[in-house]
């Protein structure tokens, strides 16, 4: 009797547990809009608001921008980055009819905040994107955020690029996977987007709809729960979702259907890709012709994706005035290539957040060129407002710097950059031309102060050969730190 009862208990307490895990959660769902629903600073969005409203036109001459960003693209991955495996003619050609930058690094090496940083110019703890990334609130982890006080969705107050354009006349367009919230009132087209096509999370997570602006246009239809996530390639939708192996190509006729409409107004297209984030689809005609397996088909398809859209900037006569960039959200997740980089996608080491980097712009960016001067993502809207000659707001702190000097002559804009890591909010490294200082991973138990030559491979602490540079660079990381924690929105105040 008493084998039977342990029995019982063994079996038994399991399913309490989860019973009353999953009563806990679904009394939080029904409750958390109303005691954790986004918090908006009221102040900061009327002074959003008003600079906004006061843009005008800039004195610099007007051009057409079209960025291409991929997700989970490793600074390896592409032969013009030194991939032997791997062919991206296409995107390689970018770095022969403009410039290749050799020290260009995400925002985060994570995506959500990283995105973020791409399209407001600022650091993740100013955006609220911190501590990993945003879920569907219909996702245990994405109720989690709220619980604990942490946003789930970028807040209205931050001003974006595509504000700034659209207010000044541009027509700006989204393909691909926004990843800075769901909610309504949350999406790409309430933040300066007048169209967008595509999906608002990860390819795996759950659920996977497909919009066209705010319309469901193809729903996910498979079984899923508050846990739910799918990471394996060869579990097909059987005609439940999303035809991940036409995914690409669906973004890039989106996007050329775009580039065919435009006509005498400047526009901004962003494509932010879906892979190649995992699971890894290739397309049906294309897979298994990679000498890269399943991962080269996927970044093959995306090279032949940019060789579509920039055919199409050809075929229209908009190439000559169109600022075409192409980067990546972080570095590469397991599939991926760091080169001779260490670590990889979360992780802040430099293969976790330096990725490829490639710019062209016929006439104003020298073909060929190639610089490692420093430069980050956040760098992406000062830069846009410097060659139109648009003032940056004044109430906030933005980050990033203007790097048009860079992509005219290679010169730089920088003396350090920091890293953010992916589950802090304060900063954890830093680093300048020659040296990288590490001091918090987020990685509890094997953080300690480790001072590593740039061009090397980070194995190698030389804080006792090179005291001095330890000094200064631990010197400007408590700084920052201490910035951040005394002013982690970056408002400014007069």
């Amino acid at each position: 009797m008493n084998i039977l009862k342990r029995a019982g208990l063994v079996v038994g307490m399991p399913i309490v547990i989860i019973l009353t895990l999953s009563l806990f959660a679904l009394l939080v769902r029904a409750t958390y809009v109303e005691v954790r629903g986004p918090v908006v600073a009221e102040e900061q969005l009327a002074a959003k608001l008003d600079y906004l409203e006061n843009l005008e036109p800039g004195t610099g001459e007007e051009f057409n921008i079209v960025l291409i960003f991929f997700d989970d693209l490793g600074w390896g991955d592409l032969s013009s980055y030194g991939n032997p495996l791997i062919e991206t003619p296409h995107i390689d050609s970018l770095a022969d009819d403009g410039m290749r930058m050799t020290n260009f690094y995400s925002g985060s090496p994570v995506c959500t905040p990283s995105r973020a940083a791409l399209l407001t110019g600022r650091f993740p703890p100013r955006t609220k994107t911190d501590r990993h990334v945003f879920f569907n609130d219909y996702h245990a982890v994405g109720w989690g955020r709220r619980i604990l006080g942490y946003a789930n969705e970028l807040p209205k107050e931050e001003i974006t690029l595509p504000e700034v354009l659209q207010r000044i006349g541009y027509r700006s367009h989204m393909v691909g996977k926004w990843h800075l919230g769901s909610s309504e009132g949350y999406r790409p087209t309430d933040f300066g987007f007048d169209s967008w096509y595509g999906v608002l999370y990860s390819n795996d997570m759950f659920p996977l709809d497909l919009y066209d602006n705010d319309e469901v246009i193809i729903r996910d239809q498979r079984d899923g729960g508050m846990l739910s996530a799918e990471r394996d390639e060869w579990q097909p939708l059987h005609g439940q979702g999303i035809d991940q192996t036409k995914l690409t190509q669906m973004y890039t006729d989106n996007a050329v259907a775009f580039l065919e409409k435009q006509g005498e107004r400047p526009f901004f297209l962003y494509v932010p890709h879906s892979f190649p984030h995992v699971p890894h689809y290739a397309s049906g005609e294309n897979a298994g012709s990679s000498k890269g397996g399943t991962y080269g088909d996927v970044v093959e398809d995306l090279d032949r994706s940019t060789g579509t859209i920039l055919a199409a900037l050809e075929r229209l006569d908009l190439s000559h005035n169109t600022l075409v960039i192409v980067t990546s959200d972080n570095g590469g997740d397991y599939n991926g290539s760091a080169g001779q980089l260490r670590g990889r996608k979360q992780e802040i080491l430099e293969g976790g957040q330096r990725v490829p980097m490639l710019v062209r712009w016929p006439g104003r960016v020298p073909a060929g060129l190639v610089t490692d001067s420093m430069a980050m993502n956040t760098d992406l809207l000062p830069t846009i407002l410097d060659l139109l000659d648009i003032p940056a707001p004044e109430d906030r702190i933005i980050d990033g710097k203007s790097i048009a000097g860079t992509l005219f002559d290679g010169s730089s804009s920088h003396e350090e950059l920091y890293y953010f890591p992916t589950l802090e909010t304060m900063p954890g490294a830093v680093r300048d031309k020659d040296f990288k200082l590490t001091w918090a991973t987020g990685d509890p138990g094997r953080d300690r102060e480790h001072l590593s030559h740039i061009s090397g491979t980070e194995a190698h602490e030389v804080s006792n050969l090179y005291p001095a540079a330890f000094e200064r660079l631990k010197g400007k990381l408590i700084d920052m730190r201490n910035e951040i924690a005394a002013n982690p929105r970056g408002w400014l105040t007069e």
